[in-house]
């Protein structure tokens, strides 16, 4: 099996026959190609590297397969980016060859499932000379970062580069400046040479635009890689990127790092940086994140202690004054290691029951922890009656998709099916967002108020340490099936930090469809399409994740309980999906 990078698009024929978007289309993506070959034939020694046959579906470890890695670069990939970092600092390995083995990945991976928008070798091979020219007359690194390849998402406004947003209206819109966040990861050691596809408008919860087309999770090619940092998603979890960032308002990190089996970190607002001002549209009501998608949790961890390093705070007027916390770490690593933490278990958000093999990751997930002696508990936290979805989507829409309308019309681009956008009778009035505001505010008491009574249910009498969930009512979908959000959107409605465990992949057999002998009653209209979409075949090899769910600014905490559940589940501390 193949994807068609072009299956979003219709046939791009004679010129003459093109609308003035399609001509755009067209030319960049015989730059997207040229740039491609040039990257491919720098880091491979060819233009085209080897693909598997079209028969194939999964092609997770085809770049290893392949035989187009060779051993240093196997090596290099397939390290935790602290080990990259410190092999770096002692001058073991240089920043060139570093770049070169995850752009060999990058570009074999953009053959298999398209996650690329952008990329710029050229520019990175600049940056990383100039770092090993430092270390070479130095021998030390310039910052935490010294080295080490990052994607960046095509929301990252990137200097000389495009910020399509998934629009073609914006493809040739260079910047003449970066992010600040962008500066700083630079300046800290970054190196940065691609940038990674995104759905039109981002509102999506799969990958695909006019532009670049369609991206997949290399588990299941007949499978979406999730949205809106799809395209980072799909390139870490084929070992294109030590670490992505990404994006999130209503699950855009962990739905993607649930699709491709990868870990993701969405922080509380305010806790990391994302856009300056001039970049940002605010509500102060849900308000976007930015976050690492990494393959360890150790990836999560460096981005959050380097970026934490910074000072954010400093720089980014939204930002608090929160640098990171060791002790709370090394706590929450002590009492999980005398097995003291609370594990509480979500089975649902009481309007979509999970597809099988969820249920099955979240029932192993509770017994190897309660084999490890931690204590676990059933929590019914949510009735389906809170409106969680019904006040976000009111969030998200409030302009009546004002600029996106706008956008689309600069070239009679069309929208994609797997958008549903505002009218601007949609649009709320100031008193209307204001309301809005009050039940989201309603919200989050509630529910911390719920949180803290978990206290009654525990043998020590402490609120659960962290919440488990499903990542969604089901795995990676069948393209263009993607429809239902809250679960991915439960964290920025409460504004609590939440994270992606991958914790299996689909089996026909273990993950079958109950007899009819067990009569299914849905809970909603959601989850009666969900049940009928089910059938576990279509979702083979599609990877399982769990969310684990803390309170608000508690990213050391949700980090360190990530690395008790990677411990019960018998992976080392230097595992990579």
């Amino acid at each position: 099996m193949t994807l068609n990078s072009d299956a979003a698009s219709p046939n791009l024929v004679k010129e003459s026959h093109l609308a003035q978007w399609e001509l755009v289309v067209a030319r960049n993506r015989a730059e997207r190609t040229k740039a491609l070959e040039a990257a491919s034939t720098l880091s491979i020694g060819k233009a085209v590297p080897s693909l598997p046959s079209t028969s194939i579906s999964n092609v997770r470890n085809w770049p290893i397969d392949s035989g187009e890695l060779n051993a240093r670069q196997l090596a290099i990939t397939e390290c935790i980016p602290s080990e990259i970092l410190r092999r770096l600092a002692t001058s073991q390995w240089t920043a060139e060859e570093v770049l070169l083995a995850f752009v060999a990945r990058a570009v074999i991976a953009q053959h298999l499932t398209n996650p690329l928008s952008d990329i710029f070798l050229d520019d990175g091979l600049h940056r990383a000379r100039e770092l090993d020219d430092i270390m070479s007359k130095t021998g030390i690194p310039i910052g935490p970062l010294h080295g080490l390849p990052i994607s960046l998402k095509d929301v990252m406004n990137l200097k000389g580069h495009a910020t399509t947003l998934g629009f073609v209206a914006r493809a040739d819109q260079m910047l003449e400046d970066s992010d600040e966040l962008v500066k700083k990861l630079a300046d800290a050691g970054a190196v940065f040479y691609c940038k990674t596809n995104v759905p039109q408008t981002l509102m999506s919860g799969e990958c695909v635009n006019f532009l670049y087309g369609r991206t997949a999770t290399p588990d299941n090619l007949g499978l979406s890689a999730g949205g809106s940092s799809g395209g980072e998603g799909s390139l870490v979890s084929l070992g294109g990127s030590a670490i992505g960032i990404g994006t999130d308002i209503g699950g855009s990190i962990r739905t993607p790092a649930n699709f491709n089996g990868v870990y993701g970190l969405c922080p509380s607002q305010g806790r990391l940086p994302l856009h300056p001002a001039k970049y940002t549209t605010p509500t102060y009501l849900i308000n976007g994140v930015a976050g690492p998608i990494s393959r360890s949790i150790d990836g999560l961890e460096v981005y959050t202690r380097a970026v934490l390093s910074l000072q954010p705070w400093l720089w980014d007027f939204s930002c608090n004054n929160m640098p990171w916390n060791q002790s709370v770490y090394n706590e929450t690593r002590a009492e999980g290691a005398a097995r003291k933490l609370s594990f509480g278990f979500i089975a649902n958000d009481g309007i979509v029951r999970p597809h099988p093999p969820i249920e099955r990751g979240m029932a192993e997930v509770k017994e190897a922890l309660r084999h490890q002696g931690f204590e676990t508990l059933d929590i019914d936290f949510f009735s389906g009656k809170e409106r969680l979805e019904e006040i976000a989507l009111k969030t998200y829409g409030c302009t009546g998709g004002k600029a996106t309308h706008e956008l689309l019309a600069r070239l009679d681009e069309p929208l994609i099916k797997e958008v549903v956008l505002s009218s601007p009778e949609d649009a709320l009035t100031a008193s209307e967002l204001l309301n809005v505001g009050k039940e989201i505010y309603g919200l989050r008491q509630h529910f911390l108020e719920k949180w803290f009574n978990t206290r009654h249910l525990t043998a020590n009498g402490r609120p659960v340490d962290v919440f488990i969930l499903p990542s969604g009512g089901h795995v990676a979908p069948p393209h263009g099936t993607m429809e239902y959000l809250l679960y991915e959107a439960i964290s920025n409605i409460l504004d609590w930090t939440c994270a992606t465990v991958p914790v299996g992949r689909v089996d026909p057999v273990l993950d079958s469809r109950p007899g009819t002998d067990i009569p299914f009653v849905p809970m909603s209209e959601y989850d009666r399409r969900n049940w009928e979409r089910y059938t576990p075949e279509a979702y083979k090899d599609g990877a399982i994740c769990l969310q684990v769910l803390g309170q608000r600014q508690t990213e050391e905490k949700v980090l360190a309980c990530m690395r008790v559940i990677d411990a019960a589940l018998g992976r080392p501390e230097g595992y990579m999906a």
